[in-house]
């Protein structure tokens, strides 16, 4: 492709993102499992860099698809990929794969510049990714992005590094302490959500 053609296709998939963005609200996205949305004052705050923390199969990936789900029903949404996307497993769960941006970033580095660029993007209501481990500054500048753009930075991890629970505006936690529910910690308050079968 010349380079002419080239910038002018960029061109036109920058202008077709941004006539699909959500103007940057401070509103409330809700997940729809009313115990946490009623947890959250309506949902997870837009505009805010919110940790998902719990072990592996707590129902932190569970809660973050659902966002998803919320999201690409309105807009566009987008996931830093670091390999273990399973597309038809996010359609099932109700994500337009339309209008979700899927993109891989195997190593730390890769992920922050994807998170940065999409957080400046303004084409994306949602962003969520895997937390890898990254520097102090990096943790702030995109929460910072996250606020300046109404954008929802969601960061799933087992247990955050003192840099990212810095930066995180909303810190959920899940734990499975009760059989056949989940448990949720919002700061000091939680919630006993019956999980489905």
């Amino acid at each position: 492709m010349v380079p002419a053609a080239r910038k002018a296709a960029f061109e036109e998939l920058r202008e077709r993102l941004r006539s699909a963005a959500m103007p940057p609200g401070r509103g409330r996205l809700p997940c729809e499992i009313s115990a946490l949305d009623a947890l959250l004052g309506g949902g997870f705050p837009t505009g805010t860099l919110t940790t998902l923390e719990g072990p592996l199969s707590s129902g932190r990936w569970a809660v973050a698809t659902r966002v998803l789900a919320k999201a690409t029903r309105r807009g566009l949404a987008a996931l830093v990929d670091d390999g273990e996307a399973y597309p038809p497993g996010l359609a099932a769960a109700g994500v337009t794969l339309e209008r979700l941006l899927v993109v891989p970033a195997p190593v730390p580095l890769a992920t922050a510049r994807v998170a940065d660029t999409l957080l400046r993007s303004h084409a994306c209501s949602v962003v969520a990714l895997e937390a890898p481990t990254l520097r102090p500054t990096v943790w702030s500048r995109l929460a910072g992005l996250a606020h300046k753009n109404g954008t929802l930075l969601l960061v799933i991890t087992t247990s955050p590094p003192p840099a990212l629970a810095t930066a995180a505006h909303v810190r959920v936690r899940f734990e499975r302490s009760v059989p056949g529910a989940l448990r949720v910690r919002v700061r000091h308050e939680s919630v006993c959500i019956p999980c489905l079968p």
